[in-house]
C-alpha cells in the first residue's frame, strides 16, 4: 500500500469545487434483503474513452459510465504518473458530510486488468479510511487527507476489506475518486 500526495491544499480545494458541481446520483434507492434502502453516499462513473464499459457491481446498480472530460483525464494522468499505473476508470463517491459512508467490503474485480489493484484520491474533509486484514483482522485506520491518494496494488483487495466509516462530527463534504484499470472492449 502507498500513501502519496498528489495535490497541494490550494489545488485540492479547486478540484473539490469542480467535483461537487458534477452530476451524480445521491442516496440512490435500492432493494436489499427485501427492504428498500439508500446508497449512503453519492456516485458517478467515468471512463477514459467510449471503448471502456464497466459495471462496478455496487449496491443499487452501477452508475452510468460517462466519458471523462479533460479535467478528469488530467487528474487520471497525474495519478498514473505518480503511481506508475494505467488506471482508466473513475468511480466518484460523494460524502456530503460525516453521516455518508461506505461499509467494509472488497471490490469486485470482474473486468479488471489481471494483476491490478485500485487507488482512491480524496478531496475535502479528512475521513478515516479503514483497512482490515483477513488473516488476523488487524485494523489500519488512515486519516485520508485532501489531495492524497491511497494506492492498493494487487492482491491487497483480495486479502483485506476497506471502508470509510460514518463520522457524524464531520460536517464538511468529501469526494473520493477511485481508480481502476478496466479491460477495454472495441466496438465492432
Amino acid at each position: 500500500m502507498e500513501f502519496v500526495k498528489i495535490y497541494d491544499e490550494e489545488d485540492a480545494d479547486k478540484i473539490l469545487r469542480f467535483l461537487l458541481d458534477r452530476n451524480y446520483e445521491y442516496h440512490k434507492p435500492y432493494m436489499r434483503f427485501g427492504k428498500m434502502v439508500k446508497v449512503p453516499r453519492g456516485q458517478a462513473s467515468y471512463t477514459l474513452n467510449e471503448n471502456i464499459h464497466y459495471d462496478y457491481g455496487v449496491s443499487g446498480g452501477s452508475p452510468v459510465n460517462e466519458v471523462m472530460c479533460d479535467k478528469f483525464k488530467d487528474i487520471t494522468a497525474r495519478v498514473n504518473e505518480k503511481l506508475g499505473t494505467n488506471y482508466n476508470t473513475i468511480l466518484m463517491n460523494v460524502y456530503k458530510d460525516g453521516k455518508d459512508c461506505i461499509g467494509a467490503h472488497k471490490d469486485k474485480e470482474v473486468g479488471w486488468v489481471e494483476g491490478t489493484g485500485f487507488a482512491t484520491l480524496a478531496f475535502g474533509a479528512t475521513r478515516k479510511f479503514n483497512i482490515v486484514k483477513d488473516e488476523d483482522e488487524i485494523l489500519t485506520s488512515i486519516p485520508h487527507k485532501s489531495g492524497w491518494v491511497i494506492n492498493m496494488p494487487n492482491p491487497l483487495n483480495q486479502n483485506n476489506t476497506h471502508a470509510v466509516p460514518s463520522q457524524p462530527r464531520v460536517k464538511e463534504p468529501r469526494v473520493s475518486l477511485t481508480f481502476r484499470e478496466i479491460i477495454s472492449s472495441l466496438i465492432v
